[in-house]
């Protein structure tokens, strides 16, 4: 879809949630279901895998006493390796364009200091896996560490014996106590 401001500019259709290093649970379902909804969510979980560049097929070269159906034979036989080239191509290519908008809607959907990160990895499965390492696990165990503040209460303890209960579980310094 082409801009008409300015050509050959292309619009990225960015996730609604933008993902700002905080917000991951929430971005992972609005990403799979926007990437979906392009038909690209394979492409970050790694089932669109990439394709090999296909090899250009050798003409045939005909032996000196070759005779002419000996030479269509060889012939014939080039034409299907230039068709299946082409269709392999083709796919290719595809894989590529594909590979290309997915890459472009994940950073359009992060905030830049995040996306900067992301710099060197050459696929969007890369990128997403490298996210997923980086944030899931950090929600998980933020989970884990809100569940726990939840579950402490001050009760008839003192300020300074609640404190410590606190620091015994790790959350005062999660939160910055």
């Amino acid at each position: 879809m082409a801009s008409p401001g300015r050509p050959g500019h292309v619009l990225v259709p960015r996730c609604p949630v933008i993902f700002n290093g905080t917000n991951w649970s929430d971005f992972v379902f609005h990403m799979e279901v926007h990437m979906d909804g392009q038909l690209l969510w394979g492409y970050l979980t790694g089932e669109r895998i990439y394709p090999s560049r296909p090899l250009l097929p050798t003409p045939p070269t005909y032996p000196p006493d070759a005779d002419d159906d000996a030479k269509n034979a060889l012939l014939e036989a080039f034409e299907v390796e230039m068709e299946i080239y082409q269709s392999d191509l083709g796919v290719y290519e595809t894989w590529l364009r594909e590979e290309k908008s997915a890459k472009a809607i994940l950073l359009a959907s992060m905030e830049v200091g995040l996306s900067l990160s992301l710099r060197g990895l050459a696929t969007s499965h890369l990128m997403w896996a490298h996210l997923r390492r980086s944030y899931e696990i950090r929600n998980e165990a933020m989970y884990l560490v809100v569940e726990e503040a939840q579950s402490l209460r001050q009760l008839d303890s003192t300020v300074e014996d609640f404190h410590r209960q606190m620091m015994v579980c790790g959350i005062a310094g999660q939160f910055g106590l």
